[in-house]
């Protein structure tokens, strides 16, 4: 026959022990269930998404609006130029170049 016994209150080391024990329980049960698997939508769900998804996009390009045009600067026109002026003096060469391949029909390159 046990006595009824007395409570003991609870000491620093009792109160860190409890705390061990919660944590390990937790680490365990965490690992126990692992990363999880994943389950593909439905295709319900995947037509919902898709259609948010649209929606968003007309909203944005709503909110957008048609842009305001910027003026050209002096240094956008002399790009503009320069870009021009380049393209001209590539397809004058490349001018050259054919009417030479088809004058000589290929000749002029054995000279080189």
């Amino acid at each position: 026959d046990l006595g009824g016994g007395t409570a003991l209150s609870e000491t620093p080391e009792m109160d860190r022990v409890k705390r061990n024990q919660q944590n390990i329980s937790t680490i365990q049960y965490k690992e126990a269930m692992g990363q999880g698997t994943s389950i593909p939508d439905l295709p319900e769900v995947k037509r919902v998404k898709e259609t948010q998804k649209n929606i968003s996009l007309h909203q944005y390009r709503e909110g957008v609006g048609q842009g305001t045009s910027v003026p050209e600067t002096p240094e956008m026109e002399r790009v503009k130029r320069n870009q021009h002026s380049s393209h001209s003096f590539f397809n004058f060469i490349h001018c050259i170049y054919i009417y030479f391949f088809v004058y000589y029909k290929g000749t002029v390159f054995k000279y080189m």
